[in-house]
């Protein structure tokens, strides 16, 4: 069974900063990770985020679609494809992906507009009805 963590964000704080924080500390703790966007827009973001969202760290990653090393660690995806043998999914689009009982935990953060947030409760609820281990936190605004 695959475990769901939902991140409610505080206000001002962005999906994109706190899903390379959260891959960071996925990766820092050896585990591979696919972000899953919904277009090739989005995830060229997270690919430049994943440069610079901090001056002292690097996060090896690839874009899928160009010639990815099958040994990095962090790939950035949209569509159906996924690489095999990922343990930690970071969903960014706006519904559940296919593939997503491929991994063995998936973050869901919610944060934005409020579309944004009634999209995340349906997902909630979608895997609530599935056979998905779901658990939600709420992040406290940063002092």
């Amino acid at each position: 069974m695959s475990r769901v963590d939902f991140y409610i964000l505080p206000d001002g704080e962005t999906v994109e900063r706190f899903a390379c924080s959260v891959t960071a500390k996925a990766w820092r703790s050896g585990n591979r990770v696919h972000i899953h966007t919904a277009n090739a827009d989005e995830a060229s973001t997270i690919d430049d985020m994943l440069w610079t969202f901090r001056d002292i760290s690097f996060i090896p990653h690839e874009v899928l679609g160009q010639d990815v090393d099958e040994e990095t660690p962090v790939t950035i995806g949209h569509g159906n494809d996924y690489p095999p043998d990922t343990d930690v999914l970071v969903n960014l689009d706006r519904t559940i992906p296919g593939f997503s009982s491929a991994f063995t935990r998936i973050v869901e953060i919610v944060g934005g507009s409020e579309e944004k947030k009634k999209n995340a409760r349906q997902r909630y609820r979608d895997y609530r009805n599935g056979s998905y281990d779901v658990h939600d936190h709420k992040i406290e605004p940063a002092a």
